[in-house]
């Protein structure tokens, strides 16, 4: 399994309360606030609809999210951990519109947020829209705390081809040689 910069989401974020990835994927690789150099198709109202499913995959191979808990999550009331894939298209300012969740793991407990702990969720296809409908431009996760609050934890999260579940993936430094 490859990591991309790029197509990271988070990186050992540390997790308290509900919130948002720290980074987001713009498909366009422009990113948010920046219009992308080339366009194609534009609404009546003259707005441009960038976008683009990759959840749709190459027919081999379909990208998901790849979580790796970095640091074990600590809670004295029990807290629960949802994770979200969210996707959003851009709201004509080259900017994310509302976000809509596209795939969620069940609420995870302490015991299962361990330094060892590794979660993998699909990012499926948008389902088929109409034409003149924009299809998601940026892509984030959200963490979802429930019950309580957690006093430590941090996650990694990564679009990924083909993940790993064998094993924790091992980070080398930069020019290592195995």
């Amino acid at each position: 399994m490859f990591l991309d910069a790029l197509i990271t989401l988070s990186t050992a974020q540390a997790v308290t309360v509900t919130a948002p990835s720290s980074s987001i994927y713009d498909v366009t690789g422009a990113g948010s606030g920046n219009a992308p150099s080339m366009i194609s198709g534009v609404t009546s109202s003259g707005n441009a609809l960038i976008g683009f499913d990759i959840g749709a995959g190459d027919g081999i191979a379909t990208p998901q999210v790849y979580f790796d808990v970095t640091t074990s999550f600590v809670s004295g009331g029990g807290a629960t951990l949802q994770l979200q894939v969210q996707a959003a298209p851009d709201n004509g300012s080259n900017a994310p519109g509302t976000y809509v969740t596209i795939d969620e793991t069940d609420a995870l407990s302490v015991a299962q947020l361990t330094s060892t702990a590794s979660f993998i969720l699909k990012i499926p296809p948008v389902p088929k829209s109409t034409f003149g409908e924009a299809q998601p431009r940026f892509y984030r996760v959200n963490y979802v705390v429930g019950t309580s609050t957690f006093s430590a934890g941090n996650i990694s999260a990564n679009i990924v081809l083909n993940p790993t579940t064998a094993t924790k993936i091992q980070n080398y430094p930069s020019n290592y040689v195995a």
